[in-house]
């Protein structure tokens, strides 16, 4: 009998160790949370976000460098959520030294420009997800995609969120003969846009990933950033690396 468990001892523990080994393989990564808070008071679309609610609101920084795959300065975008019973809000502050919006027609292809871009994926359990694009200057592409396979940017940006948007820049558009600032987005998506995948409310757990395109008169490329760690395949569509955000009142 005890030859027999001496025997055993072995193989159990050699299971046990490719158990655990599967297990670090097929881990789910941990991302950071935002907590998105609701709002104490009504937030004004101005572009300054000198409200108190944005002010206390916890900050996210896209941070990893998409394109080019060689080392650059990272400018510094500072985003910021917050919401209420009517609607979404979401701010940038972006640095850029050379401020550039391509279009000021609404579902254009604002990443030929200077963008901000937040992804939004309500349900894990669910392909459906948004996507929300400003330039510098105000304009938005926004379009809601049932799954990533379903077809291109033609289908689906005919949707309208009906968002609303001021932004500040600090500096002057599409002009590089000078050094800018940055600019300033705040918008506010309204929630019934999200009524196709449930409007969020306290409690809910969705995902997002916040994106920019930074082109500028000293960049051999355009930057491409964002908050995922890394993107394997669809780029900033590569919803399984969105960070999780949690809908919080006060």
């Amino acid at each position: 009998m005890i030859l027999k468990k001496l025997i055993q001892l072995p193989l159990l523990l050699m299971c046990l160790n490719m158990v655990a080994c599967q297990s670090q393989q097929t881990a789910t990564p941990l991302f950071p949370t935002y907590t998105c808070l609701k709002t104490t008071a009504p937030i004004i679309l101005d572009g300054k976000l000198d409200e108190a609610d944005w002010q206390n609101a916890q900050i996210t920084e896209p941070k990893t460098l998409f394109s080019p795959k060689t080392p650059v300065d990272i400018p510094s975008t500072k985003v910021r959520f917050l919401w209420d019973d009517d609607n979404l809000y979401v701010a940038f502050e972006c640095q850029d030294l050379d401020v550039f919006s391509y279009s000021d027609q609404h579902d254009a292809q604002l990443w030929r420009g200077d963008v901000s871009e937040i992804f939004l994926k309500p349900s894990p359990d669910k392909n459906h997800y948004y996507e929300f694009v400003i330039a510098p200057n105000g304009t938005l592409y926004d379009a809601q995609y049932p799954s990533r396979g379903a077809g291109s940017m033609h289908r689906f940006k005919k949707w309208s969120s009906n968002a609303k948007i001021v932004s500040q820049i600090q500096g002057t558009d599409n002009n590089w003969h000078d050094d800018d600032q940055g600019y300033i987005i705040e918008m506010a998506i309204p929630k019934s846009a999200f009524k196709d995948s449930g409007s969020f409310k306290a409690g809910d757990q969705w995902t997002y990933g916040a994106c920019r395109y930074d082109y500028g008169k000293d960049h051999e490329k355009q930057l491409l950033i964002m908050t995922m760690p890394e993107a394997p395949h669809s780029g900033y569509h590569y919803y399984e690396n969105y960070f999780p955000i949690v809908f919080k009142e006060k």
